[in-house]
């Protein structure tokens, strides 16, 4: 494991939570999953943070035939309480998505009974965490992905306690943990420059962590979350 992985394991690990600052965190994992459970917004909240290129893509011929797949979106509780939420840095590899920030997860295999299952594999096969230490919370709208033909299922999970992050390396280039607070600012989104992986340069919406920026089909995926956590008392006046 590379020395700055460690580092990221040992700065979690170093988060002691008095009683009132987990219940904090509990009651809101509890609202998310209740309103995980009502309507959703869907497009209108894929929209928001939708790169320009992509609005003519929707209706690709090629969805029917798309893989399915499914991303983890994991909570867990920072510091004072405050919900944090993973992403993770692909590898450098021969792929539309190289080297971009996302959830962990990936394609459904003929192993897996659901798309459940699909997300847990992957969270566990890429950071480490095992799905009996998760409590599901629900799912967020399906998304389809043109560029690389993939339908993506958002399986919302959280944990209670201060994981311990393992990557694979094969995978992973970096883990990110980042305050869920962050993307509730009124300024979280910007326009970017990216290099997509067809060296073509141009200007997307997303959200800029750390110098990373996370766009596209992830972006789209958080902005729905968010206006999701909207419903919750914690964020409710945001």
């Amino acid at each position: 494991m590379l020395w700055w992985s460690k580092l990221i394991i040992l700065v979690v690990n170093t988060c002691i939570l008095t009683d009132s600052m987990h219940t904090k965190y509990k009651t809101f994992i509890n609202e998310l999953k209740d309103a995980l459970d009502k309507p959703l917004p869907g497009s209108y909240a894929h929209e928001l943070v939708m790169p320009e290129h992509r609005k003519g893509m929707l209706q690709s011929q090629y969805k029917m035939s798309a893989q399915l797949s499914s991303v983890a979106i994991l909570f867990f509780p920072g510091k004072h309480g405050v919900p944090n939420i993973v992403f993770i840095k692909r590898v450098e590899y021969k792929g539309v998505h190289s080297g971009q920030i996302s959830f962990p997860g990936g394609k459904s295999e003929k192993s897996d009974k659901d798309l459940y299952e699909t997300a847990y594999r992957e969270l566990f096969e890429e950071i480490g965490v095992e799905r009996q230490s998760c409590e599901t919370l629900g799912l967020l709208t399906e998304l389809f992905v043109p560029p690389s033909n993939f339908i993506i299922n958002p399986v919302v999970t959280a944990m209670q306690e201060v994981p311990i992050l393992k990557m694979d390396p094969r995978e992973v280039a970096e883990i990110l943990t980042v305050p869920f607070d962050f993307f509730m600012e009124s300024n979280a989104v910007s326009m970017n420059e990216v290099i997509t992986s067809d060296m073509m340069s141009m200007k997307v919406p997303g959200y800029m962590v750390n110098n990373h920026i996370i766009w596209g089909a992830t972006a789209m995926i958080l902005s729905e979350l968010l206006q999701v956590a909207r419903n919750t008392s914690r964020y409710g006046n945001v």
